[in-house]
């Protein structure tokens, strides 16, 4: 292999690849990145086994060859450059990397071990970057993130000829969202890692492209993202997703409308004195107010009014972990907020009347009295 890049290009690459090299991989090949110089060409690849990326760019090539590299070593050395031609060569099992008087000799293996990319081939979807960024700012975020309950950490995308539902739950709380401009005529059920939609979106927005293509295969039980010249292979995530359908509920005994910005206002002078007692805060409403309190044994106590647009003329009381709703408003930034519950040890769900199709559920905590 012996090729010249230019030092952006190259360095630009290798950011979409940062997200895929694991730290402490359980394989060591997989701390690699994958280097294919071929018809002026250099394709870089990287994967974790679950999440691949492959992106391609322009070189100037004298030599075709690949090549295996430490990716962080790799990644780190390129960064370190200036703007410019880089040449970059395979000599004795090395890697020779040179730019003006800087010369740098990295240890290399051959690309037998690499794992292969599948071969994605099924039915095609075209997703906006408005829909990604959707799924990205008002769903995401619920996904659990404990890698002993897998089912957890992925995003529900159940497919059909009224749109597309997305749903994310961690367990305490959910997101469900429907794109209504998303159709197919099959309807199914897959299960994607929040962490590569993560990754998709990040993409796309660095790229700045309009659209993304998606292929899913169904025998493979693997998904394709193309991005203008970067590949994204993601495997499913297989198992029951929790019957989330069970806990939404049909109507609320109590409904209220209040200001989005001013209820996170008293949220977080109420999460000041609840960070020793589990972040718990209690909401009670009563009639045309919403009192917000927490209380600390070691700290004090926190009380806090803000006045509701009660649809339902009921009272309730109801106590929840301050970070889920701290969480939810700062994703989707609400002017007005739709509240309605029923029981207090019953789910609760919040709506922001400017979003469609969009609702959030917290699971409620039991406090003493």
């Amino acid at each position: 292999m012996k090729l010249k890049v230019l030092q952006e290009n190259l360095k630009n690459s290798l950011n979409y690849l940062q997200k895929v090299i694991p730290n402490k991989p359980q394989i060591t090949i997989l701390s690699s990145i994958l280097l294919k110089a071929k018809d002026n060409e250099l394709t870089l690849s990287a994967t974790d086994l679950y999440l691949g990326i492959k992106t391609k760019l322009i070189v100037e090539i004298e030599e075709e060859g690949e090549l295996i590299v430490n990716g962080e070593l790799f990644k780190s050395l390129i960064n370190s450059l200036d703007n410019g031609k880089v040449e970059i060569e395979l000599k004795e099992n090395s890697l020779i990397i040179t730019q003006n008087k800087t010369v740098s000799k990295l240890s290399c293996q051959k690309s037998d071990e690499f794992p292969n990319f599948p071969v994605v081939e099924g039915d095609s979807f075209i997703f906006d970057l408005k829909d990604l960024e959707k799924i990205q700012n008002l769903v995401s975020f619920c996904a659990g993130i404990d890698q002993s309950r897998p089912i957890l950490t992925a995003l529900l995308l159940k497919f059909g000829q009224h749109g597309l539902e997305v749903v994310a739950t961690d367990g305490f709380r959910l997101s469900n969202l429907i794109l209504r401009d998303i159709n197919s005529k099959k309807e199914r059920t897959i299960l994607i890692p929040a962490k590569a939609l993560n990754e998709l979106y990040r993409i796309a927005k660095q790229i700045n492209v309009e659209s993304i293509e998606i292929l899913v295969s169904d025998e493979l039980k693997q998904l394709l993202f193309k991005i203008n010249g970067v590949e994204m292979y993601v495997r499913l995530i297989e198992g029951d997703y929790p019957p989330y359908e069970k806990i939404i509920p049909p109507s609320f005994s109590l409904k209220i409308e209040f200001d989005g910005e001013e209820f996170l206002t008293q949220l977080k002078r109420a999460a000041i004195f609840s960070r020793d007692v589990s972040n718990i805060v209690k909401i009670k409403i009563e009639k045309d107010k919403m009192n917000i309190t927490s209380q600390s044994p070691a700290l004090g106590d926190y009380s806090g009014e803000i006045l509701i647009n009660n649809l339902s003329s009921e009272d309730g009381e109801i106590a929840f972990n301050v970070n889920y709703l701290i969480d939810f408003i700062n994703a989707v930034k609400p002017d007005s907020l739709e509240f309605g519950m029923n029981e207090s040890l019953k789910p609760a769900v919040f709506k922001d009347k400017k979003i469609d199709d969009y609702f959030y559920i917290a699971m409620p905590f039991r406090v003493n009295s």
